[in-house]
């Protein structure tokens, strides 16, 4: 019957509980207030201790796949090797007239060698193979290496761009389960990389660790260069010449389509308008059955793509074809077929007097 507030203490559940009481009422809002407080306070603390737990874990783990990128598998320590070192080198020095990067999928990674082809026209030339695996995304890498001042004069491209002729709807990334959970769990990898990495190594970790980075190092030394041994089963690192796999279309011609717009190509053009560099789509390779021999009328093929500012000239058949023997595994070339694709497409750039 009188208004005001007291302030009381009382007990609950063996914690002191101070309230404000109303004078003349019998409590039961103090202390359900009293009781909720607790009860938030008893809710919130484990919350927060789950959470920070979980932030201390994705730290850990983001720092280990970061500084141990030798444990990745080889596809990705390689991928992650040309992704950042790689591009972040000097690559092209003063006296480089003709500087040239060349993109494509794993492909183009055993197939392109940097030192041999520049050799076929000596002093001047300096190219770099920019091939990613299981990547025929070309953007990323090459803005990537502009932004660090490396500016080529050529860029070869193995494949065309794509198809893709809108941009990404807004918040894309929340459609896509894949790019989602790469995003927020980018070492999701790693714990599976560690089990077998220690079974190949026989957990000999600083041997394993020390053998990876070296040949990321030498990637690198080869200019991007790299045979991928892992999958080879054959002796000499070679296919029998009598290879061959269910899928292979021997009959079947592996047309490359170039689309006449997208907006690949739309941002290519304004990086070549930007920075003065040309655009070629020079030849892949195949195996013997893989597919049919590419038309032999293409072999002489100097072709300017329409409605383009730059230039792109599409040079040459879409691919070589190679004996299997030449293979290490049913994609890509070994040691020696890759001297024999350098060296043909060194041959037909000369041919059509490209640089």
């Amino acid at each position: 019957m009188f208004g005001g507030l007291v302030f009381s203490r009382f007990w609950y559940q063996g914690q002191a509980v101070m309230a404000f009481t109303e004078i003349g009422s019998d409590g039961p809002v103090a202390r359900s207030s009293a009781v909720s407080a607790v009860g938030s306070a008893r809710w919130r603390r484990p919350t927060v201790t789950f959470v920070g737990l979980l932030l201390l874990i994705w730290l850990i783990l983001y720092g280990l796949h970061a500084l141990l990128p030798e444990i990745q598998s080889g596809a990705m320590a390689i991928y992650a090797a040309k992704s950042g070192r790689f591009v972040k080198q000097q690559m092209f020095g003063p006296s480089d007239r003709v500087r040239i990067m060349i993109f494509g999928d794993s492909r183009v990674i055993t197939g392109f060698y940097p030192g041999e082809f520049d050799n076929s026209f000596g002093e001047g030339v300096r190219s770099y193979n920019m091939g990613l695996p299981a990547e025929r995304r070309f953007l990323p890498q090459l803005e990537a290496a502009l932004a660090q001042g490396n500016v080529p004069t050529h860029v070869l491209l193995t494949y065309p761009w794509g198809d893709e002729a809108e941009p990404a709807p807004r918040f894309a990334l929340l459609r896509d389960d894949n790019k989602l959970i790469n995003a927020l769990l980018p070492f999701r990898a790693f714990p599976r990389d560690v089990v077998l990495f220690a079974y190949n190594y026989r957990f000999r970790f600083a041997e394993g660790i020390r053998y990876t980075g070296a040949q990321i190092d030498q990637m690198i030394v080869d200019r991007g260069w790299y045979f991928i041994r892992w999958q080879s089963h054959f002796a000499n690192d070679a296919l029998p010449d009598d290879f061959a796999i269910p899928s292979d279309r021997s009959r079947q011609i592996d047309a490359r389509e170039v689309p006449a717009r997208s907006l690949v190509r739309d941002r290519l053009m304004q990086l070549a308008s930007q920075y003065g560099f040309k655009v070629l789509l020079v030849p892949g390779y195949h195996r013997d059955r893989e597919f049919a021999a590419a038309p032999a009328t293409d072999a002489d093929r100097d072709t300017v793509v329409l409605n383009s500012s730059p230039l792109v000239r599409v040079i040459g058949p879409d691919y070589f074809t190679y004996p299997t023997r030449f293979f290490a595994d049913p994609v890509h070339l070994n040691p020696r077929g890759r001297s024999i694709y350098t060296a043909e497409l060194a041959a037909l750039l000369k041919k059509h007097q490209a640089f």
